[in-house]
């Protein structure tokens, strides 16, 4: 469930109060247009404002908003327990007894405009986002949890596959890869061909089960503490580098399991609201002027709203890492990568 559609909700079923009631806040007090109320640990009656026909917050003692500027009760929920924006939507979901991953398909009419408007706004835009959709944790049982000297090779110890719940397919003599979104659930399993060699026509990575992986940051669901402790998240391209750098103890990574940024993933590393390095695998070209061609990055660079921060590790040098190399392959790469070469690209 999105955020909108759950406003939605919280509108049509009259849930706003019951939201503000589980939350803590106090003195809550229903007018024509809005409730009042104050905030758990603050001592003022009418400190907080929520609209009813938005769910928009006004909070006259303190700054709710999130990284777009938004105040409304998804971000006072996740101001008042510190949670991660999905967290918040999920905490929602269950206090209101809504399926945090069903898609809503009734709206109401202004819904419908606003949302057939941004869709003429947006025409022409290539990325169309899947819905995540669980899928059953049993089936985890048939493939086992494993740890294999293919990764442990190349830089994955076995500490951080038992941590990932690495496995393997006996049929197919393949690992597997349980691919979870943020909160945790199991959403699709990533398959890697058990072999050094990959024959001319093979795949070496393939789904097993399919997932929404552009809806997904893949590690989110244990790196999100180490990012918010960090103040920093690693945007890479590979589930295989996020567990590489979890090896060298570098934990604040996630992957976008692809070579181009989704909307819903730059939403959802906004939401973090820290800064961002992009370090994606080798292949960005250098321009005229020494600096980075944005012809490679331009499109992610421009993903992300004015005032985020984002840097971009890269090999200006052309000498240090090999073609189509991932920064994470190589522990002592990686450190002069980071250390030497990390760009300021965007962000006051």
């Amino acid at each position: 469930m999105d955020a909108q559609e759950l406003k939605e909700r919280i509108i049509m079923e009259e849930k706003i109060d019951h939201v503000l009631e589980q939350l803590g806040m106090h003195s809550i007090k229903e007018h024509d247009e809005y409730f009042s109320c104050g905030m758990p640990d603050g001592s003022r009656k009418n400190s907080t404002i929520i609209y009813k026909d938005s769910l928009y917050v006004d909070a006259h003692t303190r700054n709710i908003k999130d990284k777009y500027g938004i105040s409304d009760i998804i971000s006072l929920v996740t101001f008042i327990k510190g949670t991660y924006f999905s967290e918040s939507i999920k905490w929602i979901c269950d206090i209101c007894s809504f399926d945090y991953y069903q898609q809503d398909n009734i709206h109401s009419g202004a819904l419908q405009w606003i949302n057939s408007m941004w869709k003429i706004h947006k025409e022409g835009s290539s990325d169309d986002d899947e819905k995540v959709e669980p899928i059953d944790e049993n089936i985890l049982k048939y493939f086992g949890r494993y740890g294999n000297p293919l990764f442990f090779k190349d830089g994955i110890n076995y500490e951080t596959q038992w941590e990932f719940g690495l496995g393997f397919d006996l049929k197919y003599h393949m690992i597997t890869i349980p691919i979870r979104d943020e909160i945790g659930t199991l959403c699709g399993i990533k398959g890697r061909l058990y072999k050094e060699k990959i024959d001319e026509g093979e795949s070496k990575y393939f789904y097993i089960q399919p997932c929404a992986k552009s809806s997904i940051l893949y590690g989110l669901d244990k790196t999100k503490n180490f990012i918010k402790q960090k103040n920093e998240v690693i945007v890479v391209e590979s589930e295989k580098a996020v567990l590489q750098l979890w090896s060298l103890g570098i934990k604040n990574a996630v992957a976008i399991s692809g070579h181009k940024l989704s909307k819903s993933q730059v939403k959802k590393l906004t939401h973090l609201n820290v800064p961002i390095v992009i370090a994606y695998d080798e292949g960005c070209e250098i321009g005229k002027d020494g600096n980075i061609d944005k012809s490679f990055y331009r499109d992610e660079f421009s993903k992300f709203l004015e005032q985020q921060t984002v840097y971009c590790i890269y090999d200006k040098t052309k000498k240090i890492l090999n073609k189509k190399e991932s920064p994470s392959d190589d522990p002592e790469k990686w450190q002069i990568l980071y250390d030497d070469y990390k760009i300021k690209v965007r962000g006051e």
